[in-house]
């Protein structure tokens, strides 16, 4: 056990130095420290829901209210703690990219737990470094600051206690696993689906206590939920909560159409979003949009399947290992149901891949020791081939490649290297005007980041629902796009940035009021806006600093859409 301490150990202060990788030139440039093999040029932008999520919360920090003063369609707890990294290390790049570190390596420690507990010290082991490299894979954008990252550290936690409640006769491990899954299901809803499988597993539980264990567990989850309302209650916010986690996001989810060249239902889970033409990724077709989810890892999701079924079904199995395999499949559904399909979302089953692997592969071993059977051998053997192809896999194509390379090689994110550059330019010229405030009509929110940039409306981010029906009639948008002009009148932002082709009524705003910046290419509506009374000022700014290498925003980097929310 002591050798299985120290492994988790190594594990953890390596998975530290992984995931510093993204951010490695810039601990390079303030500490002369190289301990990274390629961490040249600059360090990897933030997408835009970093971006969006860092800004929502220092604006908390500032005073501002969520769903009172910042619309959002998920739940309050992910806002609340992404406002902590700017409370502690400030406004930038690099507390943003510390943020999920202690929810990662407090997630690898328990899938540690539960390896071991399950199947042995191997096991534990194995467990802990495939979660840590499948937490990183920038394919699935491990190495950002997803939320998902924050539901996974919630709902493993509740898993383990669930593990660790399931032979005692206490209660309290089941009341903190539903409080652990509620605050999973405050990062986004979705987080919830594992609740079907905690009740069935204590219902068929073959104790006298299963009744209570399921109160305790309902009292858990009720508590947590029901403490988050009562904040934003307290706050004002209620009915406008309800309005966007409930009512917008039961929307988003049903009134958005797939977009244009979408693939099909069956196959678009195993695949991810196709580009805007309709071309599928790898080996599906050829396209830069975005690279297939899988590429990073796929050995080990290959083997998934096998190592489920050994762990649910096997005949040496147990009702802990079967609620394991429950987890895992319903973390699966989870990136099924929203429909949505973007790479991020993929994160949410590795614990379980890394468990239900190494699980396999601890048993394996253990069988070797004794009866050698060719099955145990084929098992071992796969598994440690499919752990070594995949670290193949992640050397090359994440610690071998500079750290901006990696957005816009894998995440069709060279739009992201350019609104960092036109981000710290606006912010450069910002000064020219007496209130700079800045409205975006798209998901390009890096602007509002690197500009150090306030909104001028509390509809910060453009969503596909919005966009879709900003100019036809819809009861929860309609309200929103009026509230959006009203927003625009009253506060006039000096700055309009159009990602999208501006509906009607903001194209005549635009029209009236703004003229459209050399900065950025102009056609249909679309680039950025400046107001006509500092327009003269802002384009012939030449004041202190140096401006960033500005490319054309165009295709994707301009139109098309963001990595998902």
């Amino acid at each position: 056990m002591r050798k299985s301490i120290l492994l988790l150990i190594a594990v953890l202060i390596f998975d530290v130095w992984y995931r510093a990788y993204t951010f490695a030139p810039t601990v390079v440039e303030a500490t002369g420290l190289r301990a990274w093999p390629t961490a040249t040029g600059p360090s990897e932008p933030l997408d835009c829901d970093e971006a969006i999520y860092a800004h929502m919360g220092r604006r908390i920090l500032a005073g501002d209210v969520l769903y009172r003063d910042l619309t959002e369609n998920k739940p309050p707890l992910g806002y609340w703690l992404y406002a902590t990294p700017i409370a502690l290390f400030g406004y930038s790049e690099t507390a943003i990219r510390l943020f999920p570190i202690p929810y990662i390596l407090a997630t690898i420690a328990i899938v540690w737990w539960i390896g071991v507990s399950l199947s042995g010290p191997v096991a534990g082991g194995l467990a802990a470094f495939l979660y840590a490299i499948l937490s990183t894979d920038p394919y699935l954008f491990g190495n950002g600051s997803n939320l998902e990252h924050l539901m996974n550290f919630f709902s493993v936690a509740s898993l383990g206690l669930m593990v660790l409640g399931w032979d005692r006769g206490n209660a309290w491990p089941f009341a903190l696993a539903g409080a652990a899954l509620g605050a999973a299901t405050l990062v986004k809803q979705v987080a919830v689906l594992p609740l079907a499988v905690y009740v069935a597993a204590l219902a068929i539980r073959p104790t006298r206590d299963r009744i209570k264990a399921v109160g305790w567990l309902g009292l858990g989850l009720g508590f947590t939920l029901a403490a988050a309302a009562g904040v934003l209650l307290v706050q004002g916010a209620g009915t406008s909560a309800y309005d966007d986690i409930v009512r917008f996001g039961r929307a988003m989810a049903t009134d958005v159409a797939p977009e244009p060249g979408a693939p099909t239902a069956w196959i678009r889970w195993l695949t991810g979003n196709a580009d805007p033409q309709g071309t599928l990724p790898w080996p599906f077709g050829k396209t830069d949009y975005l690279v297939w989810w899988g590429r990073g890892s796929w050995p080990l999701w290959l083997m998934t399947p096998a190592c489920l079924a050994h762990v649910a079904f096997a005949p040496t199995t147990s009702p802990k290992r079967r609620l394991v395999a429950g987890w895992t499949v319903a973390a699966i559904a989870e990136v099924v149901l929203p429909g949505m399909y973007w790479p991020h979302y993929y994160l949410l089953p590795t614990p379980g891949l890394a468990l239900v692997l190494a699980i396999t592969a601890g048993d394996s071993f253990a069988a070797l020791g004794g009866r050698g059977r060719i099955v145990e051998l084929a098992g071992a053997v796969a598994i440690v081939a499919a752990t070594l192809g995949t670290t193949f896999l992640q050397v090359r194509d994440y610690l071998l490649r500079p750290p901006q390379d990696l957005t816009v090689r894998y995440k069709g994110g060279g739009q992201w290297v350019v609104l960092r550059a036109l981000g710290k330019e606006l912010g450069r010229r910002k000064g020219v005007f007496d209130d700079p405030r800045l409205y975006i009509w798209g998901w390009q929110s890096p602007l509002f980041f690197y500009g150090q940039l306030d909104g001028a409306s509390r509809h910060l981010f453009t969503d596909n629902l919005l966009r879709d029906y900003a100019d036809r009639d819809h009861p929860l948008i309609t309200p929103r796009v009026a509230e959006i002009m009203a927003d625009l009148r009253a506060k006039r932002p000096a700055l309009i940035f159009a990602g999208y082709p501006p509906f009607p009524a903001l194209r005549s705003f635009l029209f009236e009021n703004y003229l459209p910046s050399r900065l950025v290419p102009s056609a249909n509506g679309l680039g950025l806006w400046v107001a006509k009374d500092r327009y003269a000022a802002f384009e012939n700014f030449d004041g202190p600093g140096t401006a960033g290498p500005l490319r054309e925003l165009s295709g994707p980097a301009r139109g098309g859409p963001g990595p998902g929310r």
